[in-house]
């Protein structure tokens, strides 16, 4: 085609938009809502990148953070660093605190030296007076170094005159102080100025913590902040040989420049550490790898709402081609004339395939921007799971990524009845070209059309950077499309071959089902995979929720006791008998991180995302001489009770998975400072949703023998006896931290809900993109309706008979379409449930009765506003017409 042709083509098509733009408002909703989808979950995530990697310095805490293998670093490696620039050291862990009132909560204790924080600032309430140090209030001093900020503080409650015989009679002046999680204070019931208990230390309450620069992620936060020094954390008595806890160093490259150091210069600092302390058990990261769990967690959402996004758009293909097929039946007369005056097929299909284009890419911009402003009302709902606030903004990347979706969809979906109607002849046209009319199209056609959608599978490749979820969606939607269809056919053949009602309005309601033009396949479809959606995140949700609950009821044990020391172990066994528990277990545990796998340094290997939480600091490790009770081996063989040899392990199935290694592997530890390497002696299969006392690493018996280990204790039980064991353990043991289960499955809920309030409003999008395909389907089939209407009338039909048979038709429709979806989106749920999470799946029956109705109520609804106009109109035009 020339560019003179196309100039024409162009011509002629913004003359025919003048008066043809009303008939694509089911072709703009369907699109507008497929782009503002993969647009708003682009935004938000680009904005979240953006924010994390702009304050990348403040969330490392440093230009670099090293992850210590021991709780104090030696002096020759304070010494390297300093030489460097300056440092900061920090130890954070968990604890217990203790309020006068009696009331205690598990608590995240950070202790902190001199140099806190390198970047960023700590938000207090009462505000920190200007330039004055974290430290010099941590340190105990007058409180007038904190503003007097009268709306912020809390309400004080009426002062309790001092009994001289608490255990709590010292004086706030000689206390150390802290700094406490306002959620902290809420839960203990305390103000500013109180005193707490943390191990066998005491301390004032300085201030109430807003946030702190260096915290990266708010989801599961097994207890609120504590702030400290170290001088301070020192005196808990909670820092015992073997304790979990985190011990890091952060640093800030000191330049000539006196400007932040580059990431070139911070990333030669950063291999210089690591080879330098290569065998001290260090993990080195720059700060271009701050925060990467939520990294990690931000691009499997991406992908995961992206392809819920396109799986919107593709639904609204549908629309897509259903508007634009009308639109050319509404336009037979003038293409017949540009045929009939010289114009070729090219010359119809472009001047057609440019409006659409134009009126596409109106849709197009109004989604985008719709999507950019989605992170701006999102920007509370995730502030409670973000350390930093959105980087509002626009982000080009999203944005063209959904633009280029969405123009795909377009030119994939258009592109039949555009080379449908160009290839039909002139003769044809003036006869009267109806929409439905299939035309066969030649060999170039169906390569044209294989290539549009080759290139929207393309993209649908490009922006998933998990090639197995690309082959899954794809495949998913080739089959969703042949098994709706299926249906839809199954649900037409059945209709046609039921016995003939008695009544003629029910009669005719299921024949309009199967006849010629019926709008039956676009409403299982598109109403369809809504529904689907719908129910199988319902379904997902509630056995989430079921499972936790019932673990907490019945499998789950109520505490986890950490730090026992071993002649504390029969005063535990003492407690466990004196209030009722059911049982209890115990465990030896020391601290260790996995340095090599397989030989190959952790920040080198290929680790499944699923298991990298595995390496990512000190972990737990066990032994044991006897298999657990319940551990299925799914390789190699238990060791003797005797066994007296080198290093080797037992390791459960997921990492093992995740980590690509199997019997006869070896993974290398420090544990203590120390490197050990040890070969894997046995794979052993892990349920770890019965949080039960396991251990993914248990050595064979000999290895911890000598060193300082403490223990684990777990205690199984329900009533006030629970209640009165845990108020025991925290007043008189102040070196074990108590993990409640309650609690700690509360914040697993809450989460679950956060997220899933994100994937409900996808599946809102997917069933609002469906109803509008149903829309458009039923609108085009209006001028059927009219004429089914006047003949019925003719035949002596009044308004109620016909609204009957409506009613008959889209219930009966809508009532099969949301069964199928029950199915399907139960199917899937269960899919999701036990073959992804291993977890047990059980019916949810509220949801599929939901989806039941929903399918009846939609189709009905959607049905009759779309064709209840045809009642009002006169036969006579009509026949005289005929």
């Amino acid at each position: 085609m020339t560019l003179k042709d196309m100039h024409l083509a162009l011509t002629l098509a913004t003359r025919e938009l003048r008066s043809g733009k009303r008939r694509f408002t089911v072709f703009l909703l369907c699109l507008f809502l497929g782009v503002f989808a993969i647009a708003a979950v682009g935004s938000i995530s680009e904005s979240a990148r953006s924010a994390i990697s702009r304050d990348a310095r403040v969330l490392m805490g440093g230009d670099a953070a090293i992850q210590l293998a021991t709780p104090q670093p030696s002096a020759d490696e304070v010494a390297w660093l300093q030489q460097y620039g300056t440092t900061s050291h920090t130890i954070t862990l968990r604890g217990i605190a203790r309020a006068e009132n009696g009331e205690s909560a598990l608590v995240s204790v950070k202790g902190v030296d001199h140099a806190y924080p390198l970047y960023g600032s700590v938000e207090l309430r009462p505000e920190l007076s200007a330039a004055t140090p974290l430290s010099h209030l941590l340190s105990g001093a007058d409180s007038k170094i904190l503003k007097n900020d009268k709306e912020s503080e809390r309400p004080q409650k009426p002062t309790v005159p001092e009994d001289k015989t608490s255990k709590y009679s010292s004086t706030p002046a000689t206390l150390p102080a802290v700094i406490a999680d306002e959620l902290l204070l809420t839960r203990l019931g305390i103000n500013v100025g109180e005193i707490l208990r943390i191990g066998t230390q005491q301390f004032i309450v300085k201030a109430a913590l807003i946030r702190e620069p260096d915290r990266a992620f708010q989801g599961v936060t097994f207890g609120p902040r504590i702030i400290m020094s170290l001088q301070s954390l020192h005196k808990t008595g909670l820092i015992l040989p073997g304790s979990l806890l985190h011990s890091r160093m952060r640093i800030r490259l000191d330049t000539v420049t006196g400007r932040p150091a580059t990431e070139t210069q911070v990333g030669d600092f950063t291999q210089e550490a690591r080879t330098k302390f290569d065998d001290h058990g260090w993990r080195v990261e720059p700060y271009t790898r701050a925060a990467p769990r939520i990294r990690s967690i931000l691009d499997r959402l991406d992908m995961d709402l992206m392809l819920i996004g396109l799986a919107a758009l593709l639904i609204g293909g549908l629309g897509i081609a259903e508007a634009v097929r009308g639109y050319l039946a509404s336009r037979v007369q003038n293409m017949a004339t540009m045929k009939c005056v010289g114009g070729g097929v090219s010359t119809v299909i472009w001047t057609y395939y440019i409006q659409i284009l134009l009126i596409g890419t109106a849709g197009i911009v109004a989604g985008c921007i719709a999507g950019t402003l989605v992170p701006y009302a999102a920007s509370g709902l995730l502030g409670t799971l973000l350390p930093v606030p959105l980087d509002t903004g626009i982000h080009l990347k999203a944005l063209l990524r959904a633009a280029l979706l969405g123009f795909a969809i377009i030119t994939a979906f258009s592109l039949r009845p555009l080379l449908q109607a160009g290839g039909v002849s002139p003769a044809v046209l003036f006869r009267g070209y109806v929409a439905n009319a299939e035309t066969s199209m030649t060999a170039k056609g169906r390569l044209l059309l294989l290539a549009a959608f080759g290139v929207l599978t393309g993209l649908v490749f490009l922006f998933t950077p998990d090639k197995r979820m690309a082959w899954g969606f794809v495949g998913l939607t080739i089959l969703c499309t042949g098994v709706f269809r299926i249906v839809a056919w199954g649900l037409q053949v059945v209709t046609k071959k039921l016995p003939a009602m008695g009544h003629p309005s029910l009669r005719l309601g299921l024949s309009s089902i199967h006849r010629p033009g019926a709008p039956t396949v676009h409403l299982v479809f598109a109403l369809g995979l809504g529904l689907t959606a719908l129910v199988a995140i319902a379904q997902i949700e509630q056995n989430l929720s079921a499972t936790l609950q019932r673990d907490l009821s019945r499998d789950a044990p109520a505490f986890f006791f950490i730090n026992v020391l071993p002649d504390q172990r029969p005063q535990f066994t003492a407690l466990g008998e004196q209030y009722g528990t059911t049982r209890m277990e115990q465990g030896p545990m020391v601290r260790g991180r996995i340095v090599r796998i397989a030989g190959v340094p952790v920040a080198d290997a290929e680790i499944s995302p699923d298991v990298r939480w595995a390496v990512r600091g000190d972990r737990g490790l066990s032994q044991a001489a006897a298999q657990p009770q319940e551990t299925e081996i799914t390789a190699g063989e238990w060791w003797p009770e005797n066994y007296s040899g080198p290093p080797i392990i037992s390791l459960t199935a997921d990492l093992a998975k995740g980590f690509g290694v199997t019997v006869g592997d070896t993974l290398t530890f420090n544990i203590l400072g120390r490197e050990i390497k040890a070969t894997i002696a046995n794979i052993r299969k892990v349920d770890w949703m019965t949080f039960q006392l396991q251990f993914a690493v248990l050595f064979a018996p000999g290895l911890l023998d000598n060193a300082p280990v403490t223990w684990v204790v777990t205690a199984y039980g329900k009533g006030e006896n629970m209640d009165r064991l845990y108020r025991n353990v925290t007043s008189d043991y102040p070196n074990v931290t108590v993990f409640s289960m309650r609690e700690i499955l509360a914040d697993v809920r809450g989460l679950m809900e956060r997220m899933g309030i994100v994937f409900r409003a996808m599946a809102a999008v997917l069933l609002a993109t469906g109803l509008m395909v149903l829309a458009g389907a039923i609108m085009a089939d209006r001028n059927q309706r009219i004429y089914d209407a006047v003949i019925y009338k003719v035949c002596g039909a009044t308004r109620k008979d016909i609204m009957l048979a409506l009613i008959t038709e889209f219930l009966a429709s809508g009532l099969a379409t949301g069964i199928f979806s029950a199915f399907t989106g139960t199917v899937a749920a269960w899919a999701a449930v036990s073959l992804l999470m291993k977890l047990p799946f059980s019916i949810q029956p509220v949801a599929i009765i939901a989806t039941i109705v929903a399918g009846a109520m939609f189709a009905l609804l959607f049905g009759l506003a779309g064709t209840v106009s045809a009642l009002g109109k006169r036969p006579a035009p009509y026949l005289r017409n005929e």
